[in-house]
Parts: structure tokens; C-alpha cells; sequence
């Protein structure tokens, strides 16, 4: 399958283009920014996705990445590109995929649209849930699905929404398109530069190993979903453990919860885990536990 991939060079279509390399398929990039240079070659054009007109060459599906993550002081700021990028650019997307008839569209929207109602004793459900966002993250991202849903009625293109849980893990980097770091990568950085990390509270984060969301992307992208689908890890991960397993590749690293902390959890509580049902039942099945994943992760960091 020819695959074109916007966003190819952030965090998440890094690990989604490796992914798809690695099954086989023909996979193209498009991102403002170049990949970057310790990554594999594979074919890619720079642009922005606000300007894109039509796709430069043919392809079966497209996997719509492309998105910026303002947060805390930066989102008034910021408030324009992002509305232009996440929304606007999600419309020209759509468009581009409608003029060159392609057969299947991924779009990635984000878990963060649950918003004021993901703090219930359940997991999330897709159809249950309601989204209320807040965040202006969230807000353009939600009218961003809601638009490429509407695509799927009115230009017949074949779509599924992504709501992708917030991820950590290989390609992770502070490239500016993202405020919200993960607080592994914060760990991470942290303990290379020979700081003591300081967690604000104990925490269970529903974060996915970005690896296990790039072949839960590449299962969605293969099935026949039509719906939202929820993608989120097998079971939520222990910040304090990765710190554990971060101090044994890392002697010298030393962590603690406390204040003040330099450890950003994003919020004084965590949101609840998402129902992953329907993202099984569309062929997905989970190959990292949490400690497999903590162990890929600082062997992939050993060789960088």
C-alpha cells in the first residue's frame, strides 16, 4: 500500500512511518520540518499543511499527523497558528485526499478531547463519553474529527478518527511543535544531564508507548473501522517504576516525589484510562507490557 504521511517528521509519525517501513508498505512523508538526520531515508517533501493543494504523487491512504500542541501560556499566543494548523489544515488534507481518490483516511485526533469528562470511575468510551474540551489542544481537535467525519458523508472518503492517548517513547523530542513533553521524556532529560527528578505526586498514567500506538495506528489503517476508536495502552504505566528502571540503566540518577517538583504531570489528578474494545476488535493486540516497554525504550535511547 503507497501511504503518505502528514506530520512525518514529529513524534508520532516518526514512529507510524517506521512501523508502516517495516511491514512493507510504500510510505511517504510530508512535514514542515525535515525528519531527522539519524533517521532512516524514505521518500518526503517539506511543505505546510495550511498550503497543500493536492498530493504530489498517487496513494492509497493518508495518514493525517500533522498537528501542533500549545499549552499552559503559549496557547494565546499560539491560538491562531493552532486553529490554522489543526483545523483548517485538517480541511486541506481532506480535500487533497478527495481530489486523488484516495481509498482510506487516518485521522489523528487526541484523547485530550474527553476533557472535563475524563475523570469518571469508568473507562472512556467512545460513543458513552462525550467529549468537552477545554484546552485549545483539544477544541481544535475535536472540530478537526468532526470535520473529517463530515468528509466521509459528503465526499465519500473513507475515514476513521484516532484518539490517540498522549504518548512517550523513541522520537520523542523538544522540536516546538509540542508544549505538553512526556514526564518520561522529562526523566530522561533530567537524568542525562545528572539532575535528581522530582515527581509532584504519585501518579497512573494512561500513556501509550509510542511504538504500541504507531501498530495500533497501522491495524486501524489496515481495517475496515469507520468510527472514532479509542488508542490507548493494554493497562496505565507507573511513572515512579520507569524512574526505578531509569535509575538502574542510569546509576547516578536519583528521584523522589515532592516539591517542588520539575516534573510536569499536566494536571493534579490523572484522567481515566480509555476502553480500548473497539481498537481490539479492529485487529490490534498489544505486544508491550509496561516493563518490555520501558526496557525498548532506554536500549533505543542507549543507541542514540
Amino acid at each position: 500500500m503507497r501511504v503518505l504521511v502528514t506530520g512525518a517528521a514529529g513524534f508520532i509519525g516518526l514512529n507510524l512511518v517506521e512501523a508502516l517501513l517495516a511491514q512493507g508498505h510504500d510510505v511517504a512523508g510530508f512535514d514542515r520540518n525535515p525528519p531527522p538526520g539519524n533517521f532512516m531515508a524514505f521518500p518526503f517533501m517539506e511543505g505546510d499543511v495550511r498550503n497543500l493543494e493536492s498530493l504530489s504523487g498517487s496513494y492509497d491512504a493518508v495518514v493525517h499527523a500533522a498537528a501542533i500542541t500549545p499549552g499552559g501560556a503559549s496557547e494565546r499566543a499560539r491560538m491562531a497558528e493552532a486553529i490554522e494548523v489543526n483545523v483548517l489544515g485538517t480541511v486541506r488534507v481532506m480535500e487533497a485526499a478527495v481530489r486523488a481518490k484516495c481509498r482510506r483516511v487516518l485521522f489523528l485526533s487526541s484523547a485530550s478531547v474527553y476533557g472535563a469528562n475524563a475523570y469518571g470511575e469508568e473507562p472512556l468510551d467512545e460513543e458513552r463519553h462525550l467529549p468537552s474540551p477545554v484546552a485549545l489542544y483539544p477544541v481544535t481537535k475535536l472540530a478537526a474529527e468532526r470535520l473529517a467525519l463530515r468528509y466521509r458523508e459528503l465526499a465519500g472518503l473513507d475515514v476513521v478518527v484516532a484518539r490517540l492517548a498522549a504518548a512517550f517513547g523513541p522520537w520523542e523530542a523538544d522540536s516546538g511543535a509540542r508544549d505538553t513533553l512526556s514526564p518520561f521524556f522529562q526523566a530522561v532529560q533530567l537524568a542525562l544531564g545528572g539532575q535528581e527528578a522530582v515527581l509532584p505526586r504519585r501518579s497512573r498514567l494512561d500513556w501509550i508507548y509510542s511504538r504500541e500506538a504507531a501498530a495500533a495506528l497501522s491495524a486501524l489503517l489496515a481495517s475496515k473501522e469507520k468510527a472514532v476508536v479509542n488508542v490507548g495502552p493494554q493497562s496505565p504505566y507507573d511513572l515512579e517504576r520507569f524512574c526505578a528502571a531509569l535509575s538502574e540503566r542510569y546509576p547516578k540518577f536519583r528521584w523522589r516525589v515532592g516539591a517542588p517538583a520539575n516534573v510536569d504531570l499536566f494536571g493534579p489528578r490523572d484522567r481515566s484510562p480509555l476502553d480500548t474494545r473497539r481498537l481490539r476488535a479492529a485487529g490490534f493486540a498489544a505486544r508491550f507490557d509496561e516493563r518490555a516497554a520501558y526496557e525498548d525504550y532506554l536500549a533505543w535511547l542507549e543507541r542514540q
